[in-house]
């Protein structure tokens, strides 16, 4: 009687764990796999510019604000494709998302003024 006890406990905690591990429904295939993809987001006479420019779709992104070129109403970030807004800071530089769609993507500043791009590119 132990032995069946303990042989059923077991089986109820492997399938727990292998539960556990596994991807997310509806998670595009792979993505458990992929890292973050971190980019740069500075801003020039230009505008934004995103560094490396482009990010794949469905795989998270850090994007690390550069508040030595990023400044003043620049520093409200906003992607509205992927309902992003955040206003950074010292010691709050980062901005995270998982991109949705592909094409160009428009980076604006809260007031609209200050604009840019990033690039959205289907997983291979």
């Amino acid at each position: 009687m132990k032995r069946a006890v303990l042989i059923a406990v077991s089986t109820v905690c492997l399938l727990a764990f292998l539960m556990a591990s596994a991807p997310a429904a509806g998670a595009p295939v792979g993505q458990s796999a992929r890292k973050t993809q971190v980019v740069k987001l500075s801003f020039d006479e230009n505008g934004y510019v995103v560094t490396p420019p482009s990010v794949t779709r469905g795989v998270p992104v850090r994007m690390d604000v550069d508040l030595n070129t990023v400044q003043g109403c620049m520093r409200t970030v906003v992607i509205s494709a992927f309902s992003v807004k955040k206003t950074v800071k010292e010691g709050d530089t980062s901005i995270e998302f998982t991109p949705t769609k592909s094409g160009k993507i428009q980076i604006v500043c809260g007031m609209n003024m200050g604009k840019g791009v990033i690039t959205v590119v289907e997983p291979q």
